[in-house]
């Protein structure tokens, strides 16, 4: 029956002012004055059972209402990107967003109660609080940059962005939006790198947009067509159209850009001089991630300088880049040539194996400039060692082969590993040091000491490997006798 009372009570009290929890005036007036009554003074109204039952209705829906409206908020509250929280005039957290959290590194129920200061870096401790004394005093939105600090140790900026909030019980507190400015700063600093490199590098760069109108180019553009950007941008690539190439070349060029996204190739445009020249033009699309295409990127450099340095690096995927000798590559194609040779001709060939002795401490003592300086010079000396058609060879370091491709006797190989060190007797004088340069050599033949290239490698190895452990400075054949240069 306490219920009934309270309720009974609410609308005596509705009554007074002649309005229901609905906004009706009260359909009866009470009797202030019953005559059962002692001291006839006025008496509550009895409230009947279908105004009771209204009345429950009401509160129990209202309540529901007012939980929905909360779980709605909670939920709205959680999907919003940006972190929200609400601190109380001590700084402490009253609540906070997932959003919040997982800027702030931590577990949502950690930060409840906790002061938003021990999330920060030191320096930027003392900012909060002085933020905070003028946000509560000014009562003003204000604004503020902060580095916070996650369980991991990163350090991550901040912006804040607040506003006072005061209650019906006159307590006050701070809501509080937060955003995470470190990914933004990231994608700045990248946009800048990005923006100095297109700056400052020597090839092109153009950029259009999807419909082939350019939108952007670099100084090297500017310098190798004579455009500036300004005559550039807003046209199409069509102003540097030379007339040298038919409809067939663009046909292609298109459908390699429509079908892989990019095409590279030679192209004659033409400078605002009128001057017709060679371009090695990249052409790229750029899609969404609808992968439709926005824009594409062209990059271009000087045809002639593109073919130099496609001549260089064949060159040196067959050559050594110091000596100009034929690299380890290049070295196994001739051996296996030579093998062929000699199994179809039934001839005598040779391998020889040099290793220079002690060169580790000239590149130490002396510094690798010299180093390579005698590197150059001993294969210049060991050259003039060898018929036009032999082969030596740089493997790498201080490590040499020679082919002998046909010999008409086993002492034809010992003969030439003489002559490499006789060629070394002679100290090199190399900017202004005088260097006395020894070689442990080892040979070995086909067919006698093996018939394939990997087998003749290891005996002419193991014999120089031979002369290593024996004193250095002289030449071997795999089991034969070591012969050492006096």
């Amino acid at each position: 029956m306490l219920i009934e009372w309270l309720f009974g009570k609410a609308y005596w009290l509705l009554a007074k002012i002649g309005l229901l929890p609905d906004g009706n005036s009260f359909p009866w007036e009470p009797d202030p004055y019953d005559s059962n009554d002692a001291h006839n003074l006025p008496r509550e109204p009895v409230i009947g059972q279908p105004e009771l039952a209204q009345c429950q209705n009401e509160s129990r829906n209202f309540r529901r209402q007012l939980e929905d409206m909360q779980e709605h908020y909670a939920v709205l509250n959680d999907l919003v990107p940006v972190g929200c929280l609400i601190l109380d005039e001590n700084g402490r957290t009253v609540e906070i967003n997932q959003a919040g959290a997982a800027i702030l590194g931590r577990e949502r129920a950690h930060l409840i109660g906790k002061h938003f200061m021990a999330w920060l870096t030191e320096n930027d401790r003392y900012l909060l609080l002085n933020y905070l004394h003028q946000i509560f005093l000014s009562r003003d939105n204000l604004a503020i940059e902060l580095k916070i600090k996650t369980p991991d140790n990163t350090v991550r900026d901040v912006h804040l962005e607040s506003r006072v909030v005061e209650s019906a019980e006159h307590i006050l507190a701070c809501h509080v939006v937060m955003t995470d400015l470190s990914e933004r700063r990231k994608a700045d600093e990248t946009s800048r790198l990005i923006s100095n490199v297109i700056e400052n590098v020597e090839e092109g760069i153009m950029v259009t947009d999807a419909d082939m109108i350019i939108r952007s180019v670099n100084p090297a553009f500017e310098k190798t067509t004579g455009y500036t950007a300004a005559e550039a941008i807003g046209k199409t690539p069509a102003l540097l159209k030379s007339g040298h190439h038919g409809a067939d070349f663009y046909r292609e060029m298109w459908d390699a850009l429509n079908n892989k996204g990019k095409w590279q190739g030679e192209i004659w445009n033409r400078q605002k001089s009128g001057d017709i020249y060679p371009e090695w033009l990249n052409i790229s699309s750029v899609k969404d991630n609808q992968q439709k295409v926005i824009n594409y990127v062209g990059i271009f450099s000087d045809a002639n300088t593109h073919a130099f340095v496609l001549e260089r690096l064949q060159y040196l995927a067959y050559f050594d880049g110091l000596t100009g000798l034929p690299n380890r590559r290049l070295f196994l194609d001739r051996l296996g040539v030579a093998l062929s040779h000699a199994r179809r001709d039934k001839h005598v060939m040779a391998v020889i194996f040099i290793d220079l002795d002690e060169f580790k401490p000239i590149n130490d003592n002396l510094g690798h400039q010299i180093g390579d300086k005698v590197l150059v010079a001993v294969a210049e000396r060991m050259k003039g060692c060898l018929r036009e058609n032999d082969t030596l060879a740089r493997l790498g370091g201080d490590e040499f082969t020679a082919i002998l491709p046909q010999i008409s006797q086993h002492d034809d190989a010992s003969n030439v590993a003489r002559k490499f060190l006789e060629c070394m007797n002679n100290p090199l004088s190399i900017d202004g040091h005088e260097l006395h340069i020894t070689a442990s050599v080892g040979t070995s033949i086909f067919p006698d000491d093996g018939e394939d290239a990997d087998t003749l490698l290891h005996h002419a190895d193991s014999a120089m490997y031979r002369i290593k452990k024996t004193g250095r400075n002289g030449y071997s054949h795999r089991d034969e006798n070591i012969h050492h240069v006096p």
